[in-house]
């Protein structure tokens, strides 16, 4: 699918806003929600030339087409494939990350007594969730301190490369959604009033110098070339770092027989990708 966002390239980024089918397309596509909504040089559209508040303006007007159908009850709740993965991903959001660890049946019920409040106006798209599992997860006592207890639901801070966390808070499997709600907000409000937004060019050059690696189960790299083939670049084999140039076998510049990058019709937009400017603790 990111593929056929990029004109058939695979980079690190992709953005288009789909229908609730997860199929029809309801932006252009692009690295960013600014190409995908058209927001930068030459832009076209509602907000144009707004910046980020064009952005957010251009995403309400497509939001007003659709109606809620259903339930908060009946909402999707998140869960990562594993713990390592959902804390990692927390610290890159700079977001808390409500892990529950819970026998099979109050786990069961715990997924459905929490899509109501993870929809609440007030809590969404501030916290990640998870939810253990025995394989993956067996080992996440040796990754964070602060747990207290086999189970309960843990609210855990990441450190800054989402290799270790802290836990904040802890609460019993069965706390009452309003008390959990309470707690979390105030959790949140610690958690904004100190963890300071990260500047993506120095966070990524401070993890570099520290030599902080994430093990992943899909291969670093992008194919900026469109081949099919994840383009290493020398000095740093598949981590796709900086280095002396491509490898031996690796090709230089667009695929043979096209010239000048993508074709015309088809070439980036003229902003260069930015990483979404997060606010620590989600959206307000």
């Amino acid at each position: 699918m990111v593929r056929s966002f990029l004109d058939g390239r695979f980079e690190n980024t992709a953005f288009c806003l789909l229908a609730p089918d997860g199929e029809t397309r309801l932006s252009g596509t692009g690295r960013s929600p600014s190409q995908g909504l058209r927001q930068g040089r030459g832009a076209r559209g509602p907000g144009r030339g707004r910046g980020e508040n064009g952005v957010v303006e251009a995403m309400e007007q497509v939001a007003k087409k659709f109606r809620p159908r259903g339930s908060k009850e009946g909402a999707v709740l998140q869960d990562f494939h594993s713990f390592r993965q959902g804390l990692n991903v927390a610290s890159g959001d700079q977001r808390l990350l409500i892990f529950v660890v819970a026998a099979e049946d109050d786990r069961k019920r715990l997924r459905t007594d929490l899509r109501g409040l993870m929809s609440d106006k007030e809590i969404i798209g501030k916290f990640h969730a998870d939810f253990a599992e025995e394989k993956p997860d067996s080992d996440w006592r040796d990754t964070v301190k602060g747990e207290r207890g086999k189970t309960g639901i843990f609210v855990i801070r990441a450190d800054a490369f989402g290799q270790t966390g802290n836990v904040v808070d802890q609460l019993p499997v069965d706390v009452t959604a309003e008390e959990l709600k309470k707690a979390l907000l105030e959790a949140n409000t610690s958690f904004a009033k100190t963890e300071k937004r990260k500047v993506y060019s120095e966070h990524v050059a401070a993890g570099r110098r520290a030599r902080v690696y994430f093990e992943n189960g899909v291969p670093y790299g992008e194919d900026r070339d469109g081949d099919g083939e994840i383009d290493h670049r020398g000095g740093r084999g598949d981590r796709g770092g900086r280095g002396a140039g491509p490898e031996a076998d690796e090709r230089r510049g667009p695929p043979s027989g096209r010239r000048g990058g993508p074709p015309r019709g088809n070439r980036r937009p003229g902003q260069p990708p930015q990483r979404p400017r997060i606010r620590p603790g989600g959206t307000e």
